[in-house]
């Protein structure tokens, strides 16, 4: 029997989310509940659509659609402290996005097999002064992902 799902937090609220496939990982944010970017994404011109097929070199992607998962965290409460700085959480949220990225290719938290499919070199923050804020609540961010899968 299958389990239910929760998704939890405010409609507007940045997310950071992860779709996981098999042996790809998808990572991004967003500053509303993440289900309407993940419905763009898995789309025939979504960008984790295009990604897989790329990384796929054009084979077929069906069995990957059919074991799709979605990771969900709402972090407002983690950027509170530095979102002022940055007329809101979109900057912050894109900061902690890009440093998840470095972390799980770095440990690899779900093995060695698993590719990250998604990049951060176009959205990454380029003028921004809370590196060491960021580098800890991913950490912590990471370390809760591994906890709740049971990493």
């Amino acid at each position: 029997m299958n389990k239910w799902t929760i998704l939890g937090g405010s409609l507007h609220c940045p997310h950071i989310y992860i779709i996981l496939s098999k042996d790809v990982i998808y990572i991004g944010e967003t500053q509303k509940l993440p289900f309407s970017r993940w419905h763009s994404h898995i789309g025939k011109s979504g960008s984790f659509s295009k990604n897989l097929d790329k990384f796929l070199g054009g084979t077929s992607c069906y069995s990957y659609m059919k074991s799709l998962s979605f990771c969900s965290f709402p972090c407002a409460n983690e950027l509170k402290g530095i979102q002022s700085d940055y007329c809101g959480f979109r900057i912050p949220t894109q900061a902690l996005e890009h440093k998840l990225h470095e972390l799980m290719i770095l440990e690899k938290p779900f093995g060695s097999d698993k590719k990250i499919i998604s990049e951060t070199t176009k959205t990454a923050p380029r003028h921004f002064y809370h590196w060491p804020e960021i580098d800890i609540i991913a950490k912590d961010l990471l370390a809760s992902l591994k906890k709740e899968l049971a990493l």
